[in-house]
């Protein structure tokens, strides 16, 4: 299942294996007593109990420092061994590869990502959990809401796994420069146009290492078109329809977003996204006194961290950046891939000072101010349908979304607990933010055959760079978009119904 829904969890896919590789620096070595058996609905399990689950993780170091040590502690007797998922992570089709590993290997426990859960549990290899969680009294109305409900949404209306953590995204704000030009803050809950317009007040420098903006892009936005989209999305629109075979971009209410970001990046009130045509990618390390250390962030989540804009939505990970103590004299070495040479070649050095910064939720659209777009879950833990010891892999289950472990996982994990009595607490910010907006389901509901929507994104964006540089009109743009993706839309439904 990819499409529009597997960019975005691509997107968010890399948040997540970001977050889970810094929770791997920190040993999770919280245990818990069972009290005895179980009363699951797969038949309980005794804590003496000997026995042997099978565990299919990223790899087998990963699994034992996150749960592997305190859940064998919790089952001495249980034997545990780990199916590496390394190769599925890394193939072209890591939905096709992971079926393929079910088939072979025959785990019990899977570590799945949100295309492959939805698309296992259409397929009926996975265990429906409603009776286990019923029987077990397990807690759910103590998880986000959205959580639970994207996963039953992407699961057919059923609950086929769990998560312990979940991604999403919030805008986060400069207050020293909101104080320095005398705007009023952020709010929650704030429409697209007024957020713009806020960001259109601060005065803007497009180019250059000084350049400053009011709206920096997500980390996530790779393309001209993602800010398009993301409001498109808020509003309810759809870029196209699959099941009418149709490009549907060329309406009214596009053109007013394609008009209101096109003209923030024409001012420099919107930064432009480093990977889009003519950006350059960048790679940062923070060079302290003694040493110095490297840290994988993109330079729109830097221009946000040295100053350089007002605002910018982004997900919790900017956070724990901007939590890190950086000592006087420190600078952010920033690294330019683009084929820079003479005086522009080589690192070049920005100085990372400590910002006053706070978040509110990402904008909404009035008509449906309670969602979003954005939330994903990609560490979801479910039981494959032909597993020979279910009421083992249903203890593990509970153990790695229970309390116990996200009460640990609050003190030491850069993940956003699905648990909302232990969110992370971030003394006078506003992390609250990133629980207070539901799952928008309708856009879990539109489906685009594979590739198209990069293909798409690929056509939009370059048509904007157009219109910004001045070489087409906004109506000549939108009519190449809507008649050549069209066609992309066209072959790519043909490629699918061929396969």
């Amino acid at each position: 299942m990819e499409g529009e829904r597997s960019m975005k969890s691509n997107a968010r896919r890399k948040l997540g294996m970001l977050a889970g590789v810094l929770a791997l620096l920190l040993v999770l070595s919280a245990c818990s007593d069972t009290g005895g058996k179980s009363t699951s609905v797969f038949g309980g399990l005794d804590r003496d109990e000997a026995g042997t689950l099978k565990v299919a993780y990223f790899n087998e170091q990963a699994f034992y420092l996150q749960y592997g040590n305190a859940f064998q502690a919790m089952y001495p007797n249980m034997t545990i061994e780990v199916v590496s998922l390394e190769q599925v992570f890394q193939a072209e089709d890591p939905v096709s590869e992971m079926e393929k590993m079910l088939g072979e290997q025959q785990p019990d426990v899977l570590h799945l990502t949100e295309d492959q859960y939805a698309a296992l549990a259409e397929k009926g290899l996975l265990y429906d959990l409603d009776a286990a969680i019923k029987q077990d009294e397990f807690d759910l109305d103590s998880f986000y809401p959205a959580v639970v409900e994207l996963l039953k949404a992407r699961g057919g209306g059923k609950l086929y796994g769990l998560s312990p953590s979940f991604s999403s995204q919030a805008l986060y704000f400069n207050k020293g420069m909101f104080d320095q030009y005398n705007i009023p803050y952020p709010r929650d809950g704030m429409s697209w146009e007024e957020v713009l317009q806020l960001a259109a007040r601060f005065p803007a420098q497009k180019d250059g290492d000084n350049a400053t903006h009011g709206l920096a892009q997500s980390s996530q936005a790779n393309d001209l078109f993602a800010l398009i989209r993301m409001i498109g999305e808020a509003k309810g629109l759809s870029y196209a329809d699959a099941d009418a075979g149709q490009v549907t971009i060329d309406s009214h209410e596009w053109k007013e977003i394609f008009q209101m970001v096109i003209d923030g990046y024409q001012s420099g009130s919107i930064s432009m996204p480093s990977d889009a045509p003519g950006g350059e990618r960048l790679m940062l390390g923070i060079l302290a006194p003694g040493g110095g250390r490297t840290i994988g962030f993109g330079p729109d989540s830097m221009k946000f961290m040295t100053g350089q804009a007002a605002m910018m939505i982004d997900g919790s990970m900017l956070m724990e950046m901007l939590r890190v103590n950086v000592n006087r004299g420190e600078a952010v070495r920033v690294q330019s891939n683009a084929a820079d040479s003479g005086a522009n070649a080589g690192p070049r050095p920005r100085q990372l000072d400590s910002i006053d910064w706070d978040l509110v939720t990402v904008p909404v659209d009035p008509s449906q101010p309670d969602v979003m777009s954005g939330i994903g879950v990609d560490s979801i833990f479910a039981i494959s349908a032909s597993s020979d010891n279910p009421a083992a892999a249903w203890e593990l289950l509970k153990y790695i979304n229970g309390e116990q472990l996200a009460k640990t996982s609050a003190r030491s994990s850069s993940a956003m607990s699905a648990r909302t009595a232990h969110k992370k607490v971030v003394e006078g910010k506003n992390v609250d933010a990133f629980y207070k907006l539901g799952i928008n389901e309708q856009l879990l509901l539109q489906s685009l055959p594979a590739g198209f929507a990069d293909s798409f994104a690929q056509l939009a964006s370059g048509e904007i760079k157009r219109v910004v540089d001045g070489g087409a009109t906004l109506d000549e743009a939108i009519a190449q978009i809507a008649s050549q993706g069209q066609q992309l839309l066209t072959d790519a439904l043909l490629e699918s119904d061929a396969s």
